[in-house]
């Protein structure tokens, strides 16, 4: 069986043009054109590696590339010229090379043709423990889950996160976080770290901890290489 190659993009014609260029070297191409798309050809397929197309991705795609770097697959990214900001994520995120755009086949396919066989320990996808918290735009990748976050409670995160197991006072999150902290309430606060909790509720590993008269404390047992 010729290796898989996963192509992520919302792109038809891209795609038949990478299928194309693949199928002449012998690869075979995989098309996914949303996470869960992504998800599903992980848990189905052993692939040898992942082109993916950040020109219209709908999701951020540097916690994409954190989760198929956490599976260990090679990862190779097409990138416009005006994506730097994007760019510098995906490399955090562990991307193994980027290819601006426009499409060079040259260099996909030295960088295809240079990926080492996958060891049998690692054909099987394992979402459940990367080794980082990888921050995006709009997501957080914690414990090989995808998390999306509004900004504000992106921001709490990143604070108590750096200030893993110290108590943090209602009034150091308001100073540090908001813009207009004499604007901010309490009860404010509160309510923000209540969507905390639910979006991590399904993580055994990481939790916000109450300490009654006091404020909150993060308390995880997650390797925090954060990028």
């Amino acid at each position: 069986m010729p290796p898989i190659i996963l192509i992520c993009s919302q792109d038809a014609e891209l795609y038949l043009l990478l299928a194309h260029i693949l199928r002449s070297e012998g690869l075979e191409a995989r098309l996914a054109a949303s996470d869960d798309d992504v998800a599903d050809a992980c848990a189905s397929a052993e692939l040898s590696a992942v082109v993916l197309d950040c020109a219209g991705w709908p999701s951020d795609v540097a916690p994409l590339c954190a989760l198929l770097k956490s599976s260990g697959l090679p990862v190779g990214a097409l990138i416009g010229g005006d994506m730097r900001a994007e760019h510098l994520q995906l490399i955090k995120a562990g991307l193994d090379e980027g290819i601006t755009r426009p499409l060079s086949p040259s260099k996909l396919l030295a960088f295809l043709h240079g990926i080492s066989p996958r060891s049998e320990a690692s054909t099987l996808p394992n979402f459940a423990a990367p080794t980082e918290i990888v921050f995006g735009p709009h997501a957080v990748v914690v414990s090989g889950k995808r998390i999306a976050l509004a900004p504000m409670e992106m921001r709490i995160f990143r604070f108590l996160l750096e200030r893993q197991g110290q108590i943090s006072t209602r009034e150091q999150l308001i100073e540090a976080v908001w813009p207009d902290p004499h604007a901010v309430e309490s009860r404010t606060v509160d309510v923000h770290i209540g969507r905390l909790r639910k979006a991590f509720a399904g993580l055994r590993n990481l939790r916000i901890r109450t300490v009654y008269g006091s404020g909150y404390a993060l308390d995880t047992t997650i390797d925090l290489r954060m990028s």
